[in-house]
């Protein structure tokens, strides 16, 4: 039996919020080219697989790595700012993605984050920085989430 250094690595969803600060086109694997807006992104997703939230959440940061997700290419000129997470076993993304368009938020581009189910997109747009609090009540509630800004590894304001 080998050592599985990622057996206990918590799974369970996040969010990103990335800056873009000027507008690019861009293409986003088979999924076609966008143009994509200056502005705040909210992308959704999970880490259910046996590295765990950590292990995704570090190589969404890191700025060399083989472009594969969606979020992969709008990474390549976009900032994480900050990010939300939880512990859990639930597939949270699709309910995530429609509560961040509850306070705001417009899917864009269709289906970005979104291949393995049928709701309209995992990635959200915001023309102004969203308030913190504000993803916040639409994430939690009644649930504990962590949050932390990207650069410092800090909580975010």
């Amino acid at each position: 039996m080998g050592d599985d250094a990622n057996a206990g690595a918590a799974r369970g969803a996040y969010v990103l919020l990335i800056r873009l600060d000027a507008p690019v086109e861009l293409r986003v694997g088979r999924l076609g080219t966008f143009a994509f807006a200056a502005g705040w992104y909210a992308y959704v997703g999970s880490a259910l697989g046996p590295g765990g939230l950590q292990a995704r959440l570090r190589r969404h940061l890191r700025a060399e790595k083989r472009v594969h997700w969606h979020v992969d290419y709008l990474l390549t000129r976009g900032k994480v700012e900050c990010i939300w997470q939880v512990a859990t076993e639930e597939r949270l993304e699709c309910a995530w993605a429609r509560a961040l368009q509850g306070i705001g938020g417009q899917v864009f581009p269709p289906r970005f984050g979104a291949s393995d189910c049928r709701c309209p997109g995992h990635l959200i747009y915001f023309t102004c920085r969203p308030a913190y609090e504000a993803i916040e009540r639409a994430l939690c509630p009644g649930r504990e989430v962590a949050v932390v800004r990207a650069d410092e590894h800090l909580p975010c304001e």
